[in-house]
């Protein structure tokens, strides 16, 4: 049984250094393709700066749902990443568009958000309708995932629509 338990946790800490790595290559190569998307360093590095307050409503999820952080819930949060910088790049391409065309910049940032607010909001809160069943499921793998993505997309939908914006 120790045997067992000692070989479970190697391999844990494998993992959990793996991930490491490769989250830090995949977020710099995420910086670089923004980067280049935006052509702006100063609203890519906006957008990476909403990427803490995700973790606010992961963190929270697993308190609500008493439920412990673990490996997969890090595998929910890099994909709550890849959402947060999605929705971040629609509304952000909405807003440079906009300017483009002649748009004051408060204009501009005003337009953005209400042509964006519906597809973002919708695209939310249907993940997390989605998502609902295998959060109250009792599954010690889908579950941790399911509710770092689900409650920090919450988090994240509003810190899209809000912090964004003013931070643009």
């Amino acid at each position: 049984m120790s045997v067992l338990i000692a070989s479970q946790n190697r391999e844990y800490e494998k993992s959990i250094s793996s991930m490491r790595h490769l989250g830090l290559v995949a977020l710099a190569a995420m910086f670089f393709i923004i980067a280049l998307i935006f052509r702006d360093m100063g609203q890519t590095v906006i957008v990476f700066l909403l990427i803490p307050f995700s973790l606010v409503g992961v963190v929270g999820g697993h308190w609500l749902m008493d439920a412990p952080l673990s490996l997969f819930s890090f595998l929910g949060v890099i994909a709550l990443i890849g959402v947060l910088v999605n929705d971040a790049l629609v509304l952000v391409s909405a807003y440079n568009d906009l300017l483009r065309t002649g748009h004051g910049q408060m204009e501009a940032l005003y337009e953005a958000g209400i042509s964006r607010f519906r597809p973002v909001s919708l695209t939310s809160l249907t993940t997390f309708a989605g998502l609902a069943p295998i959060m109250f499921e009792k599954s010690l793998q889908a579950q941790p995932m399911a509710i770092s993505v689900s409650h920090g997309l919450l988090v994240t939908t509003l810190v899209n629509l809000v912090l964004l914006p003013a931070l643009l």
